[in-house]
């Protein structure tokens, strides 16, 4: 059976690159003395450059942005797409390069291989397109299966789709061929609207489900290699609210340790090897995770966000949403959480205290994840404007 989906207000739409050279890095430290065409609201965050990717829009709603950019660092690329569609080609100053249309909206950061610049767009039908760096000229285009609102992930030989429709698929790097794919038969009435993420380590694939299971997989072959069904934790309390067993946070990996949430039945840190759960904390609604270090840091969309001991399981702060819902969560390496507000503002927060640092405010909230490197970003608002900002 098919889930019904419903929205759940993720939000968080930054993305950092480090600009650079045709084949080295360049230092970063140059953003920080540029001055800002806009303002926020404290110095941590210092907004440079923005640009419009869509129309103006004359709806009496504003459109939603799920998509974040995918970041070349040692060919100072920026490449981000716009649910209105278009995927754009830029470099850290703003200049752009070229425009790919490709026939659908954009709702996920696209996969750059650093080593060859090679760029791997999916756009929100499903279609894989392998792009030129240089050009944007298609080198081949392939359907994953299903709507996508995840960055593909990349080894050298094979590039590796999830779908919201709860399909796995890997295609060859070199022509789009099908190399194998797992599809997942759910049987869930309602479900959460987005999709965790693939994590790739190790030779597995790991990733959640619509109906609450967490999977590993072999990334040769797709076959299964454990599986962990967390639906079997939900304590039926015998109301009649809808349950979502939901398992949209993309797995986050820290040493032997895979820590995954339901939307129903809390956090869980399990044993990367086999599955088996180390242990599990009953948190409702959680969306997002991020490795803080000795700090798990979670969005909820109960209960804003926090961050954990990971090892005490003791919440260490929590900073509530002001508008609407939290994004994604990402731990920059200077000490920041970055997380944005679906209706809202941009948020620094201190990883130590929760304290804010900064913000950014373009009036129509954030709603893709982040992505960062070194000490430039770029986030993608609600409404389709491109902000380029420093820490």
């Amino acid at each position: 059976m098919s889930a019904r989906r419903a929205e759940h207000g993720l939000v968080a739409a930054f993305v950092l690159v480090a600009c650079g050279g045709p084949t080295t890095p360049r230092d970063y430290a140059w953003a920080d003395s540029r001055q800002p065409r806009l303002t926020a609201s404290q110095a941590t965050l210092r907004l440079r450059w923005t640009k419009r990717l869509t129309d103006e829009f004359d709806q009496p709603f504003i459109p939603v942005e799920h998509a974040s950019a995918g970041l070349d660092p040692v060919r100072d690329r920026v490449y981000v797409g716009s649910a209105q569609g278009g995927f754009y080609a830029f470099d850290s100053d703003g200049r752009r390069f070229y425009r790919y249309d490709p026939q659908s909206g954009v709702e996920a950061a696209p996969a750059v291989d650093p080593r060859d610049g090679d760029v791997f767009l999916v756009s929100e039908d499903g279609i894989v397109h392998a792009l030129s760096w240089r050009t944007g000229e298609v080198r081949w285009k392939e359907t994953s299966g299903g709507p996508v609102r995840r960055a593909p992930s990349l080894t050298e030989d094979a590039v590796y789709v999830v779908t919201e429709n709860d399909r796995v698929v890997a295609l060859s790097r070199d022509d789009g061929e099908v190399l194998w794919s797992y599809d997942r038969e759910v049987d869930v009435e309602y479900a959460i609207a987005g999709h965790a993420g693939v994590l790739l380590s190790d030779g597995k694939l790991l990733t959640g489900f619509t109906d609450g299971a967490v999977v590993a997989l072999d990334a040769a072959d797709g076959s299964l290699l454990w599986e962990r069904p967390t639906s079997l934790d939900y304590e039926d309390d015998e109301s009649e609210a809808i349950r979502f067993f939901d398992v949209d946070t993309t797995p986050v990996l820290v040493g032997d340790t895979v820590y995954v949430a339901s939307f129903s039945t809390g956090i869980y840190a399990l044993d990367a090897n086999n599955g088996s759960v180390r242990w599990r904390l009953p948190r409702k609604g959680v969306t997002g995770l991020a490795d803080g270090g000795a700090l798990l840091i979670v969005s909820s969309a109960d209960e804003g966000v926090y961050a954990l001991d990971r090892e005490r399981r003791e919440e260490v702060w929590r900073r509530p949403v002001d508008r609407g819902a939290p994004g994604l969560p990402r731990v920059t390496p200077l000490g920041l959480v970055l997380v944005g507000e679906s209706r809202g503002a941009l948020i620094a927060l201190d990883l130590r205290s929760g304290a804010e640092r900064g913000r950014i405010d373009a009036g129509t909230g954030f709603s893709g994840p982040i992505a960062i490197a070194g000490r430039l970003g770029f986030a993608l608002s609600n409404g389709g404007t491109l902000m380029a900002f420093s820490l």
